[in-house]
């Protein structure tokens, strides 16, 4: 079907179904949902065990490494990684991107269910959860009344439940506050006293307060049921509550205990802003609208502040107006592209018109983009919003080069309509090909797997509908419009003066030029490798960092750490952020063993999220006794757990030599140059007592060892006895020694244990052990950072792994890949393949257009050009090489290749249509696409001018492919202008010579001999066969 006859023939069918496909486009945008990255599948499952009293060795020992032997070889399983802590055990597996996690999962829970009798008694049955990169919390809250009303009861009970019902909402965790409960605080004198004990006291006062249906009674001609119940309602009633003593007296609980309300030592401490708070983290649900859920949460906020006069709650984070402001940003950056293109288009063809018809078909292109965006269930991000600011340059492409043509038409004395009829005709053949080989290159993208298909996949298929979109466009409506408008190219231009001037001066240097072919090969080959030698001069990341204002302070203490001292410690950090004019808010949480502040920074800001963070790392290299990892945080940092500093990974299968080669290693990267803190991920070593109760003494005394073990720990850490309600909330009733009773490590044998000292049957013993023991893949790992500002990094990096290289480790120590590193390579090789894929994809393509390998082969060669622009523009910028990096050069592929398709079409019609010679062919070719060329480059180029700028928030993500693309579009069209004539007169040469040695004897020419450069050299030439 011919489209372009089609719409001139029924224009006002075409213009109807443009307006339709508006409309429908619109109400698609209006739908998508709004996210600041693709959602992220990556299938992985943690198994998490619970073994109670254990050290990380014997964790690892009897539950880690059972676990892992048994699900290493289950089908998927890709990497098992496992992490041994103090009375838990972390199994993390990593599946292969292809497995379906619902069968993974009954595999999984099949396998542990068949190990669970070879695990220790006192360890609990492992728990499997599914693991999702994107929950993380979308909005938190910090609260506080002013009324003196319990907090946590009232987030517990009334604002946790309203944020669960939810329907967007995936998970509501409270942390910090202050719980109250019912202290019965006893004392042990008047115990022993009335021969009371701490259990027999537990079971006194559980009887007082119960509920026991007793049958049924009747009454007239009714059956009624009937219950027996006795409630203890407040503190006093526990006060009086009968106990009996060994001689059969009666007491009350008030004579041997002090009954009073009291607060919870807490598990965290949570301030906003200096004043202590309840922090309520909110995760939305995979599916889920971001922008929906928190609009939605903040809704029931308001509800929950209006009901309950006395409660502040502020949002201490929003990840929707990082959202906001990304795609404000990004969305500026794309109108930007489609104004600057054409003003571009209004430069070469000088009239307004002309501009507007290429510029109407682009918002056609975007809006059919974003239908098929919506009915494939995309979200409009960073990743789609980038993709559609590549491709308005790409868009104009075929829409400049029709309307081009259309006026060439035009000045043939042919009517607007005939005129954009033989116009579009003439070239649809060589944009279908152009757009084909342009689409090819994505098609690996798009079937990509791993973290760049999760990431990059939306991209590839984005670019791909906006580039049909703009093809049928370009057939359709430019042509369209052409006859409608009616527009007038202005002859008499600057631009084509200025043109005309390039045209004389460029034959003049190409003539000399043709005939130098070993200069023009020193060239390309110095330029190839100067491309590749700047490249192991860049840094190279994963992916690009986001300012999003955010900075993490994250501390970490010697293991068992209580949470006041930490929290002591953490309020010398506080002071610190507090202090800095670029803070507009943090929050901070202390826990036991470590503690971390979220800042947040203002918009309007001095300094940049890494320069605060360099500076507060340098304020803090004078700090002991602590490890500290202050680093920019965003989502995509969160998501690839990155940190602040070098680091190396060891690894062994002997944790004794790990051990040995950590504690050397840490030892000496403190005397590396700009070194501010050496740390672990296995943490500090830390004092553990093991009580070990000899078993005959113990049945000796009327107790098993565990019944022994269970009094001790109500001793020491109390016992609960019952609940109470009051004013409707529910408190535990705890009972509890006076604080330093039983506390203390030098007196703990004195302690008497059901009657029995406890020396009499245990006796203490004193081990060291590490935090944590991780494996991977059956080798015990540790992985070292050496915290160091981050202009330092790579200097620090290559010391770090110089001084590992060169310590005398233990023979079973080998450096090892850590995470990100394995994950880099994994990801790099995967676009390499994809970048090789589309290379040849575009190969096959314009073999398939030429009808020869051989020139296709030729074409080809913008792309070497290319690299020495980009990975120049790249290095001169200071940017690092990247995924969206790579990303840039796959797409220069597609780009590139079609200014080369340009010139050697042009080149072959000019010697076999027009009869030209070669040398006057290989010229006269670069001067008439000169033009196009210059239009469809300039075009790219000046739409990504703003992406690569990096101008707004979160567009970090794609200034290096924006970037990328400049440098190697400007690089590739020099290059094919100066070189490829040259190259191709090799080739050309070499096959006149091959065809002269096979007939034996000179070819005479059709059309005469053409001097080439100064006279004095002539090329015979006859009518190419090709």
């Amino acid at each position: 079907m011919d489209l372009t006859k089609f719409s001139l023939k029924r224009p006002v069918t075409t213009l109807l179904v443009v307006l339709a496909l508006a409309v429908f486009g619109i109400s698609s945008l209006m739908g998508l949902r709004l996210e600041l990255m693709p959602d992220m599948d990556m299938p992985m499952m943690l198994v998490m065990t619970i073994y109670p009293g254990a050290d990380p060795e014997s964790v690892e020992e009897l539950v880690s490494s059972q676990i892992e032997g048994k699900v290493g070889s289950l089908s998927g399983v890709d990497s098992v990684t496992t992490y041994s802590q103090e009375n838990s055990s972390m199994v993390l597996l990593q599946y292969d991107y292809s497995t379906d996690t619902n069968d993974a999962y009954l595999d999984l829970r099949a396998a542990l269910d068949s190990i669970e009798t070879s695990l220790p008694d006192d360890c609990q049955t492992p728990v499997v959860m599914k693991m999702d990169v994107n929950a993380m919390p979308s909005i938190m809250y910090s609260l506080s009344t002013t009324d003196g009303s319990d907090v946590v009861s009232l987030a517990n009970e009334d604002i946790v439940p309203e944020l669960e019902a939810i329907g967007s909402v995936a998970s509501v965790e409270v942390s910090g506050g202050r719980e109250n409960y019912v202290q019965v605080l006893l004392d042990e004198d008047a115990m022993n006293q009335y021969g009371l004990t701490m259990s027999s006291i537990a079971q006194y006062i559980a009887t007082t307060d119960f509920t026991i249906p007793i049958g049924s009674l009747e009454q007239g001609s009714q059956s009624i049921s009937a219950i027996s119940s006795a409630d203890v309602e407040n503190v006093e009633d526990l006060k009086n509550i009968p106990l009996f003593t060994s001689t059969g007296s009666l007491v009350h609980l008030s004579d041997v205990a002090e009954v009073q309300w009291a607060e919870k030592d807490p598990d965290s401490i949570s301030r906003y802003n200096g004043e202590e708070t309840l922090t309520v983290s909110i995760t939305k649900n995979q599916s889920a609208s971001t922008l929906g859920m928190v609009r939605d949460v903040k809704n029931v906020m308001r509800q929950m502040e209006d009901s309950h006069p006395g409660l502040v709650a502020t949002a201490s984070y929003d990840a929707s107006d990082m959202i906001l402001q990304s795609a404000s940003s990004v969305g500026s950056t794309l109108l930007m592209g489609v104004i600057l293109s054409m003003i571009v288009l209004f430069i070469f063809f000088g009239d307004w018109k002309a501009s507007l018809i290429v510029g109407s078909a682009m918002p056609i292109s975007l809006l059919v983009t974003v239908i098929v965006m919506a009915v494939a269930g995309f979200s409009l991000n960073i990743i789609t919003l980038g993709a559609l600011v590549i491709a308005i340059g790409m868009m104009v492409d075929s829409s400049s080069v029709v309307l081009e043509n259309c006026f060439r038409s035009k000045d043939k004395k042919l009517h607007f309509k005939d005129a954009a009829l033989v116009g579009a005709q003439g070239v649809a053949s060589s944009i279908v090909a152009s757009t084909i080989t342009t689409v090819v290159v994505y098609l690996p993208l798009c079937l990509q797997d791993g973290l760049a298909g999760q990431i990059f996949g939306q991209l590839g298929y984005t670019i791909i509908i906006a580039m049909l979109a703009s093809l049928v466009s370009a057939l359709t409506l430019v042509p369209l419009f052409f006859w409608i408008f009616q527009p007038r190219e202005k002859k008499e231009l600057k631009i084509n003066s200025l043109l005309d001037r390039i045209k004389g001066k460029y034959e003049k240097m190409e003539r000399k030029l043709l005939y130098r072919k070993k200069l023009s090969m020193a060239v390309a080959v110095f330029l190839l490798v100067a491309a590749f030698a700047l490249v192991g001069l860049m840094k190279v990341e994963l992916m690009p960092s986001i300012d999003e204002g955010m900075v993490s302070v994250e501390a970490t203490f010697r293991s068992g750490t209580k949470v006041s001292e930490v929290d002591a410690r953490m309020q010398e950090l506080e002071a610190m952020v507090a202090a800095h004019p670029d803070v507009e808010s943090y929050t901070l949480t202390s826990s036991k063993g470590s503690g971390s502040i979220s800042v947040n920074l203002k918009d309007k800001r001095k300094m940049s999220s890494q320069e605060v963070a360099d500076q507060w790392m340098e304020e803090t290299k004078d700090m002991t006794g602590i490890q500290l990892d202050i680093s920019v945080s965003s989502q995509m940092s969160s998501m690839m757990a990155t940190g602040s500093g070098a680091s190396v990974t060891l690894s062994s299968t002997n944790l004794d030599d790990l051990k040995e080669a950590v504690a050397l290693v840490e030892e000496n990267a403190w005397d590396i140059p700009g070194v501010l803190n050496v740390s672990s991920d296995a943490g500090e070593s830390a004092t553990q007592i093991k009580v070990l109760i000899d078993p005959l003494q113990a049945m000796a005394h009327g107790m098993t060892p565990v019944q022994a073990a269970g009094g001790l720990y109500s001793m020491i850490s109390g016992t609960e006895a019952m609940k109470i309600t009051s004013n409707g909330d529910e408190y535990s009733v705890m009972l509890e020694y006076p604080e330093g009773t039983y506390t203390n490590a030098s007196t703990l044998l004195d302690a008497s244990v059901g009657g029995v000292p406890l020396s009499e049957m245990a006796t203490l013993q004193y081990t060291d052990s590490q935090q944590t023991v991780m494996k991977s893949d059956g080798k015990y790992q540790t992985t070292i950072t050496a915290a160091c500002v981050s202009g330092n990094t790579d200097a620090v990096e290559e010391k770090l792994d110089a001084l590992v290289t060169g310590l005398q480790l233990p023979d079973a120590v080998e450096q090892a890949e850590d995470t990100m590193d394995q994950m880099m390579r994994e990801n790099f090789t995967a676009l390499g393949k994809a970048i090789a894929a589309a290379i040849f994809l575009v190969f096959l393509v314009m073999a398939m257009q030429f009808e020869s390998p051989k020139y296709s082969l030729m074409v080809m060669l913008s792309i070497p050009f290319s690299l020495i622009g980009s990975f120049g523009l790249l290095f001169l910028s200071g940017q690092s090489l990247t995924m969206t990096s790579l990303m840039g050069i796959m797409m220069l592929v597609g780009i590139v290749v079609n200014n080369g398709i340009l010139y050697v079409d042009g080149v072959n019609a000019l010697i076999n249509e027009d009869g030209l010679s070669l040398d006057d062919a290989l010229i006269e070719s670069a001067k008439t696409r000169l033009r196009p060329i210059l239009i469809t480059t300039l075009t790219t180029v000046i739409s990504m001018v703003p992406m690569s700028l990096g101008i707004g928030t979160g567009t970090e993500m794609m200034q290096g492919m924006g970037i990328i693309i400049i440098g190697g579009l400007i690089a590739s069209t020099l290059l094919i202008l100066i070189l490829l004539p040259v190259f191709y007169r090799m080739v050309y040469g070499k096959e006149k010579k091959e065809k002269r040695k096979r007939i034996g004897k000179r070819r005479k020419p059709k059309n005469g001999a053409t001097e080439a450069g100064n006279g004095k050299r002539t090329e015979t030439e006859g009518q190419s066969s090709l």
